[in-house]
């Protein structure tokens, strides 16, 4: 299953643009576009954290987004919809999370994966889409 492979995502990104531990590894997927994998302990892709980023740093910034738009397009390219199983429920994200009040966003909830997009900048736009994948 790709969406659940490192070995995909190098064949289909190339090699890895920072590894940050034995777990954790990120990839340009687009210009200014990045996917951080979290694998789990059997080696399988755990989660998906798709952000903006610079092209000098993999630092991730709240004053980066990227647009919703963008975000579904990666998001049926990494995790095709027949890949998420059957479609659940869907909501809004309505957190209150300190220091800035930043956690608001809607989740899409699936047999096999839950999707979370924080949408705490402008309109229309992300700054980042939170992908986990059910055991």
């Amino acid at each position: 299953m790709f969406a659940q492979s490192v070995d995909g995502l190098r064949a289909k990104y190339g090699s890895a643009v920072s590894e940050t531990s034995a777990v954790s590894e990120t990839f340009t997927v687009r210009d200014g576009i990045g996917v951080r994998v979290r694998k789990g302990p059997n080696g399988a892709i755990a989660e998906m954290l798709i952000f903006p980023m610079r092209a000098d740093s993999l630092i991730q910034s709240r004053s980066l987004t990227f647009s919703y738009e963008t975000a579904k397009n990666l998001l049926d390219e990494l995790v095709p919809p027949s890949r998420r199983g059957k479609f659940v429920i869907a909501g809004f994200v309505d957190a209150f999370c300190l220091p800035e009040n930043d956690c608001a966003g809607s989740s899409e909830d699936y047999e096999n994966v839950s999707i979370y997009y924080n949408s705490a900048a402008k309109p229309g736009q992300l700054c980042y889409v939170d992908v986990r994948f059910k055991r």
